[in-house]
């Protein structure tokens, strides 16, 4: 009895053993085609709706209609939050899109997060626009707060960050060295080229073989009485 209570227990321990990697198969296999489909819009998505639609499926393009309206929104606003974002995703794009359920449009956020960041986060650049329009921000709330340490502050890291307390560059003209040709006739010098040898010879050979055609082909000048 004892024997066949514990065959039951392993037979149940492994059936649940069992569900559970199947299910985590099945939501690992869901979350890769989801991802599939969005690096897909990526590739479409500022097309216009005919040429997305010859290679997207309607739903497809009805994702990439949002994502391609909230990309436009944030690189306007790049310090939006991400519950704003989803907000105007939920309400339907400012009502240019189907509205969507929460769980779908922090999906879509994801992706767009994604896309930005291959669009524009990923330079340098960028990141010191978001911290210089951020300081703009602070520079306002502090001046109206009436808080000169804040305003000081904000300042301090908008000068830094355009670099206003330092003089400009001026490039050095003198590091542009043109190159130095030296005129040759040695082939070698080319890479994968060599010399011919007797190279004199060969060129009479072809003098003499395309002058033999050429007076094979010549015919006498007729003279024309104008």
């Amino acid at each position: 009895m004892f024997f066949l209570q514990e065959e039951g227990k392993i037979r149940n321990l492994t059936f649940l053993l069992d569900t559970t990697v199947l299910n985590s198969h099945k939501k690992n296999k869901a979350m890769a085609k989801e991802s599939s489909i969005y690096d897909k819009i990526e590739q479409h998505l500022f097309k216009s709706k005919e040429d997305a639609l010859v290679s997207l499926t309607e739903r497809e393009n009805k994702i990439r209609e949002r994502i391609m309206l909230s990309v436009a929104k944030l690189l306007e606003d790049p310090l939006m939050p991400d519950k704003d974002l989803v907000s105007f995703l939920r309400r339907g794009c400012g009502g240019l899109t189907d509205i969507i359920s929460q769980t779908q449009a922090y999906r879509d956020v994801a992706a767009i997060t994604k896309i930005v960041g291959n669009i524009r986060l990923s330079s340098k650049d960028w990141y010191r626009h978001m911290i210089i329009e951020g300081a703009k921000e602070g520079y306002i709330i502090a001046v109206a707060n009436k808080d000169s340490k804040g305003v000081a502050a904000n300042i301090d890291k908008i000068g830094k960050y355009t670099r206003a307390d330092k003089d400009d560059e001026i490039f050095d003209w003198s590091q542009m060295i043109p190159p130095n040709w030296e005129p040759t006739d040695d082939i070698s010098v080319l890479d994968g080229m060599e010399p011919i040898p007797d190279l004199e010879a060969h060129r009479k050979e072809f003098r003499a073989l395309f002058k033999g055609k050429v007076l094979e082909t010549a015919t006498d000048a007729q003279e024309v009485d104008e």
